[in-house]
């Protein structure tokens, strides 16, 4: 990755190198709601609606409390009878911390572990199993033990979503009314890059935990913590698998009727770039299409495939008028985009080409002077009566993306 500085002050062109409510609620009848429920609160009996419960606590048998909206089902919506009877014997095994379970007669071995596989994709909040095995062959049932182990209690655990619950929360309050369904996604998006540091260290970084409360995440824990917060946004969504040399998870979201990729992961600056830009935010992975995904990445279907996203329409560039389909045009959007960064006191806009000879061209053209020896960024800077300097990254230049900055 390569900073260079287009003009500053004097105009003097700097080439320089860097690496890139709450009371205690019983419901005396279990998980499932009738229209009328009787709670106990204090001491107290109170009837509630079946309106109510999103204002009550809610908890299984094993006294677990569930949050609202820690579920991202799609694979498992097209499960046939058998696969949805052993997808739920497994969330329930592991909502009631039973040490075990057996695998149905009804289902081979190859599928359950696709049920396991999804459930730990779905259920957002099961973040606290630690460990399931393969145990013996029970020759009363004629089917195989599956051992489950956990890493916390369920006191512990409901400390813990209830934590979570309040951070999402919080982060949704922030949120305005008038925001459209584009604007809320980039949101937080952007929230994530900025306060969630991407780290392999730590108990809880691929969890929804680890994102929104210890601050620290791998792919698992962005993309678990941005599918939550879409939930709470009601924007569909869903997580997708794949590999980028390792195991890798993102985010597909329905955006205006059609599906779009999102990787907060790979939208945060690299260490060397954030030390030098700390407030920095990238896009190359903000709503692109199923191509811009394949340039670097395979998509897993084991689970399910993954709705085409073919659409470009709400694409970052595209929707935010940073996309040059020739040098006239790359001239106004950065003339643009400046103006707009002086004028708001934002640093960055990112700037992509329709191809990769356009992008060469405009980091070749931008700075050549002319028989007078003024360049393209030069009456740029002229008519904008910038006093300051504009430089460019190449952070993404294999991608056609050049990041500007403006200080």
């Amino acid at each position: 990755m390569v900073v260079i500085m287009l003009c500053g002050r004097g105009k003097n062109r700097i080439f320089c190198a860097a690496a890139a409510f709450c009371f205690l609620v019983t419901a005396l009848s279990g998980c499932e709601h009738e229209n009328q429920i009787t709670v106990i609160s204090d001491g107290t009996t109170v009837e509630i609606t079946e309106s109510d419960i999103s204002e009550t606590e809610r908890y299984t048998e094993s006294g677990l409390y569930i949050p609202e909206n820690m579920v991202t089902k799609y694979a498992s919506l097209d499960y046939d009878a058998r696969m949805q009877d052993a997808y739920d014997s497994v969330v329930s095994t592991i909502m009631n911390f039973e040490p075990s379970a057996h695998m149905p007669l009804t289902i081979s071995e190859t599928d359950y572990v696709k049920v396991l596989e999804t459930v730990r994709c779905e259920q957002l909040m099961l973040f606290y199993l630690k460990d399931r095995t393969l145990g013996d062959f029970d020759n009363f049932t004629h089917s195989y033990t599956i051992d489950f182990t956990y890493k916390f209690t369920v006191d512990e655990v409901n400390d813990m979503l209830k934590e979570t619950e309040l951070a999402a929360q919080d982060i949704i309050s922030q949120l305005d009314d008038n925001m459209s369904d584009y604007e809320k996604l980039k949101f937080l998006h952007d929230y994530l890059v900025l306060n969630v540091e991407s780290s392999v260290d730590g108990e809880y970084v691929d969890s929804i935990y680890g994102a929104l409360i210890e601050k620290k995440a791998l792919c698992e824990g962005y993309a678990k913590a941005f599918s939550y917060l879409c939930n709470l946004c009601g924007i569909e969504n869903m997580i997708v698998t794949g590999y980028t040399g390792v195991d890798h998870m993102w985010n597909m979201v329905k955006l205006n009727g059609s599906w779009y990729h999102i990787d907060i992961g790979w939208d945060q600056p690299s260490e060397a770039l954030k030390a030098q830009y700390p407030d920095l935010i990238l896009y190359q992975y903000f709503l692109v299409d199923d191509a811009v995904i394949q340039n670097n990445r395979s998509i897993n279907n084991y689970l399910c495939a993954p709705p085409d996203a073919e659409a470009e329409t709400m694409n970052y560039f595209v929707y935010e008028g940073k996309y040059a389909s020739d040098y006239k045009e790359a001239l106004e959007i950065i003339e643009n985009s400046c103006r707009s960064c002086i004028d708001t006191g934002e640093k960055y806009f990112m700037l992509k080409f329709d191809s990769s000879n356009l992008c060469l061209q405009t980091i070749s053209d931008l700075i050549r002077p002319d028989g007078n020896g003024v360049s393209d960024i030069d009456r740029i800077v002229e008519r904008l009566n910038f006093k300051g300097q504009i430089s460019y990254i190449d952070y993404y230049r294999q991608y056609r993306i050049l990041i500007f900055v403006v200080e």
